[in-house]
């Protein structure tokens, strides 16, 4: 199990944009979001990326709005939850060679101090 926490206000992923010529581009904030949510997870990188099927735990915090009463623990407005998944993008060829190797997801969004992002790589050990 590969586990690592990175600190700051977590991003959703931006959708993709497109130039007035028909290409697609990656919003600016979406580009930084997950470069620096890359160099923060370097820390825990393996050798070299993962190659068989993943299990992946992810656990987002942010701080509470003093709006909210004190029981509330889940946070329910937008952004959704996909969307703070999406991050994952930034681990692809350093974690794992694709995402596509990730089989299950199991994530939730949370009001927490300090505001971070949680997450947590499971190899799945196939038996024959």
């Amino acid at each position: 199990m590969i586990g690592f926490t990175v600190l700051g206000l977590p991003v959703a992923k931006g959708r993709p944009r497109f130039s007035k010529r028909g290409f697609a581009y990656t919003p600016a904030k979406t580009k930084e979001a997950e470069e620096g949510f890359l160099a923060q997870a370097m820390r825990k990188a393996p050798e070299k990326p993962l190659d068989g099927a993943l299990k992946l735990v992810m656990n987002i915090y942010k701080p509470k709005p003093k709006s909210k009463p004190k029981k509330v623990i889940h946070w329910t407005t937008k952004p959704d939850l996909d969307n703070y998944i999406k991050i994952i993008d930034a681990l692809n060829g350093v974690f794992w060679l694709d995402d596509s190797q990730i089989i299950s997801i199991s994530a939730s969004k949370q009001y927490g101090e300090p505001a971070r992002t949680e997450v947590e790589i499971h190899e799945v050990v196939e038996e024959r």
